[in-house]
């Protein structure tokens, strides 16, 4: 059934019991759904006066569709020869659509905006009806929605939101993302949508904000004062734990703000009305891996330096618990620990204390996830739920040049939320309030770390820092309100309208003393103390608040529709105030929603990165006391000064086309999309001889253009007795930027006129090949298959990546102009096959038998180039083969 839904419509999903629900989903903008309005839209909340007798399970619910205006899709092979019951009186359509299914076995699913699939129940997901045609025209133009199926048979090897959508046409990483060196690790990698900062997308986990943005550009792994590695994710959440993620990439709705790049937005499952459990356990180790170093890294991977694993076994548990209190309230706990244990090298010496000796240890990385979800329907009108968030991540980290010392990497946060949802006889409220702390900390012992000479053993270092902190505190409020729609003479109106307030306390801290000398020892037992500096225990905070207004309307006649968006954002740190248009125009070309045309032009504000307001406070905890040749000084503190006084944010502009074409049971859509980047924030000395004075500018540009092509089916073919769909992408970008996005908000910006040297022609600086998130052309195909009868899914993923010129510095050019010279690396195309094999033993269906193997060919070309003018950056290699097993059962 096609039709126009009411607000409450629009925001349905399953209810505890089998029926509908409301949640936060903000896809009312679907195209599709839009074009094939009729005259009056019904609201399912009111009431009905039907007569249907008794007849057919399928044409019941034709016949309730044309009447209430809900869009039902089923597959004819779980209605076929059921019988609906009669159905006479008033009644709302929501209740009546329950009272059809009443006794039929069958349950409900949301299904994108205001669409509904009949099914059957999910406790027997091999059922021929999981396969059988159901039409899925759910997503918004410009967005991706990663269902909770998809996400379980996507292969991934550590399950966490930026492996999931790597392979989005729109998304970049940095090419050594998938390298070998440490592929023990948990950590989780930065993505780039369309060449805009890693560092300025935004993170939500069920409305509320989930975006780290006090120095998420730290990546440093060494024990250094002032370094605290950190991430643009405030929470490291397992996928697995997931309902559903939302990406939006373009024409991205005018309720999201504060990001120039894309948003990503998880939600958390609501309970199903019946009680289950599920247990998962899941593992991989470095035997069942297959790697490959680079020449002259050898020692350092063997040895487990940060930044290496050579051996490491990982263990993933989870567990999910659906529970009923009753009809009307219930709860989803999800929880998991994702841990690998690395070996790495600690330096020692042998009894007589002349003699080097490596002590290899066993050194954990984990990270711990708990989400809880607990629902109340007050009543058929009036929904509320209570949001518990919890990530917590360490690393213990250690290296073969320090000496009895490690030291922990803690990236953690936790949250609570509220949301309310309130229909009224005009639409739909949704208020939402949450606070949620953030931190990352690095912890080791001592309080003094010493750099030893004891001669004739080689230099070593021992001790720490003690704990150094860096915190983001965020309370927010929200609320939206979505409007019927509205017929006005020929034009039909779907509105939206909301605000957001957020008051953010983040700030560094230093919990004590902590001294770094270099100690050089004599022959006679003495010493002497060179370089020492004193770092002081303090803090240093800042404060804001940041205030959005957002309006949105869709306006229908005939076969076109206009998006017309405006948000405008206000933040207290820089005292700027912006306002950010997003339009969309859609043209239903033919009137039968199988040929769609849409174009638009939108702006996206970003957000601020407070290390700009810290960073000179926090050098300033620093005291010189001792020199390099040993002499007492007292100089106070270093004069460091950061300004940026008249900074601006920094924001994109997006140009978009994109045609959607349907076929038969085969959707495709072809996108070009422009972004320019424009105020981005570097940062660059004052005076080139003062190292202490630095001013953070609005110097960085970038200009980005995309094309990315998808097709996928819309129904499962037929092949025998089994099922496949198949999802197929190509992306293309070019990309043109005068700084590193790697660097972040701390890297310089060349001048638009600089000159260089690139393979020994001079051109432009902005016209070298980008050095980071960087790849012209990535293509991925995805074919899932499945064998109802005997119970096996097999999921496969091929992952092309185009032939790219990498850009390697390679020192200064000749007299006079002593241009920095560069060269092209040529980083040949490769491809790689990952599979996952899924069995659900026909005798034991609660049990679940996993196999899954990336890179299954074993391809392992060079992804990053060497480096002749820096020895520190060799060639980093795709990973290898790599086997991951899994056992699941559900109770």
């Amino acid at each position: 059934m096609a039709g126009f839904q009411s607000a409450k419509d629009a925001r349905m999903s399953l209810s505890f019991n089998g029926r509908f629900r409301p949640n936060a989903s903000i896809a009312i903008f679907c195209a599709a759904l839009a074009m094939a309005a009729p005259a009056h839209a019904q609201s399912p909340g009111r009431t009905f006066a039907y007569d249907m007798p008794a007849q057919p399970l399928g044409d019941a619910l034709l016949a309730l569709g044309r009447q209430s205006g809900l869009q039902i899709s089923f597959p004819p092979a779980a209605v076929a020869g059921k019988v609906a019951p009669a159905l006479r009186g008033e009644n709302s359509a929501l209740a009546a659509l329950n009272q059809l299914l009443a006794g039929s076995g069958l349950a409900l699913r949301a299904d994108g905006p205001g669409r509904y699939i009949v099914f059957v129940d999910r406790a027997t997901p091999f059922s021929a009806s999981r396969l059988e045609p159901v039409r899925v025209y759910g997503e918004q133009i410009g967005g991706r929605v990663y269902s909770r199926e998809e996400i379980e048979e996507t292969p991934s090897s550590n399950r966490d939101m930026s492996t999931l959508v790597a392979t989005h046409p729109a998304v970049r990483t940095n090419p050594g993302a998938a390298g070998s060196q440490n592929r023990g690790s948990l950590d989780v990698e930065e993505i780039s949508f369309y060449g805009a900062s890693p560092y300025q997308n935004l993170y939500r986990i069920d409305g509320m904000d989930a975006t780290n943005r006090v120095n998420p550009a730290s990546k440093n792994l060494n024990l250094q004062i002032g370094n605290v590695p950190s991430n643009s994710q405030s929470y490291f959440i397992d996928t697995r734990l997931l309902e559903e993620v939302h990406v939006h990439d373009s024409f991205v709705p005018a309720a999201y703000g504060r990001f120039t790049g894309g948003v990503v937005d998880a939600r958390l499952r609501r309970f199903s009305g019946k009680n289950g459990l599920k247990l998962d356990y899941r593992w991989n180790t470095s035997n069942m891996t297959q790697q490959r170093i680079a020449p002259g890294e050898e020692n350092a991977w063997a040895q487990g330096k940060p930044g290496f694993a050579p051996k490491w076994k990982k263990q993933f548990y989870s567990a999910i618990g659906d529970i009923a209190l009753n009809d009307k309230a219930g709860m989803v706990l999800a929880m998991s620990q994702r841990q690998s244990q690395i070996t790495r090298a600690l330096l020692g010496v042998d009894e007589t204390g002349k003699q080097i000796v490596y002590n290899h240890n066993h050194y954990r990385d984990h990270i711990d996830n708990f989400l809880g979800k607990f629902s109340v329907q007050a009543n058929a009108d009036t929904t509320a739920d209570l949001v518990l968030k919890y990530s917590d991540r360490r690393e213990t980290l250690a290296s073969d040049i320090f000496r009895y010392t490690h030291w922990d990497h803690n990236h953690r946060a936790y949250g609570l939320s509220g949301n309310l949802e309130r229909f009224f006889p005009g639409g739909l409220i949704t208020l939402k309030a949450g606070w949620d702390h953030a931190l990352s900390n690095r912890k080791s012992p001592d309080d003094e770390l010493v750099t030893h000479v004891v001669l004739p053993l080689p230099k070593y270092t021992s001790g720490g820092f003690g704990r150094e902190q860096t915190e983001q505190d965020t309370w927010s409020v929200k609320g939206r309100v979505d409007f019927d729609p509205l017929r006005t003479g020929a034009l039909t109106h779907i509105a939206y309208a909301g605000i957001d307030l957020h008051q953010i306390n983040a700030g560094f801290k230093r919990f004590q003393d902590s001294y770094s000398l270099n100690r050089v020892h004599h022959a006679d037992g003495t010493y002497t103390d060179r370089s020492k500096t004193h770092n002081l225990p303090g803090s240093v905070d800042v404060k804001y608040h940041t205030e959005s207004l957002y309006l949105s309307d869709r306006i229908a006649w005939r076969r076109l529709a206009l998006d017309a968006g405006l948000r405008y954002d206000h933040e207290s740190f820089l005292h700027t105030g912006n306002l950010a248009p997003r339009t969309r125009l859609d043209w239903d070309m033919f009137g039968s929603g199988d040929t769609l045309l849409s174009a638009g032009w939108s702006r996206y504000y970003g957000a601020e990165v407070l290390q700009t307001a810290l960073w000179a406070e926090r050098q300033r905890l620093s005291r010189l006391e001792i020199d390099g040749k040993g002499n007492p000084v007292d100089r106070g503190p270093k004069p460091y000064v950061t300004e940026y006084a008249g900074l601006r944010m920094p924001h994109d502009d997006e140009w978009a086309v994109s045609l959607r074409q349907r076929i038969a049971n085969v959707e495709g859509r072809i996108n070009y999309v422009r972004r320019n980047g424009r105020d981005q924030w570097t940062r660059q000395r004052i005076a080139n001889d003062d190292p202490y004075r630095y001013r953070y500018t609005n110097d960085g540009g970038s200009t980005t253009d995309s094309i990315h092509i998808m097709l996928k089916t819309l129904e499962p073919w037929r092949v025998g007795k089994t099922r496949w769909n198949l999802v197929a992408t190509w992306g293309w970008q070019k990309r043109k930027t005068n700084n590193d996005l790697i660097e972040g908000y701390d890297g310089d910006a060349r001048d638009p006129d600089e000159r260089v040297l690139y393979n020994n022609a001079e051109i432009r600086a902005i016209d070298l090949p980008p050095t980071s998130f960087y790849q012209p052309q990535v293509a991925t195909l995805t074919l899932i298959g499945a064998y109802p009868s005997v119970g096996v899914t097999w999921s496969n993923m091929l992952n092309w990546r185009g032939r790219r010129a990498a850009t390697v510095y390679d020192g200064r050019g000749p007299a006079p102009a002593l241009l920095d010279r560069y060269k092209s690396a040529d980083m040949a195309s490769y491809w790689t096959w990952d599979t996952k094999l899924t069995w659900q033993p026909p005798v034991i269906q609660r049990l679940t038998l996993t196999i899954e193997v990336l890179n299954l060919l074993n391809r392992m070309p060079a992804v990053a180039p060497s480096n002749p003018r820096r020895r520190t950056s060799p060639d980093t290699y795709q990973s290898g083969r790599e086997l991951w097993v899994q056992v699941g059962y559900r109770f």
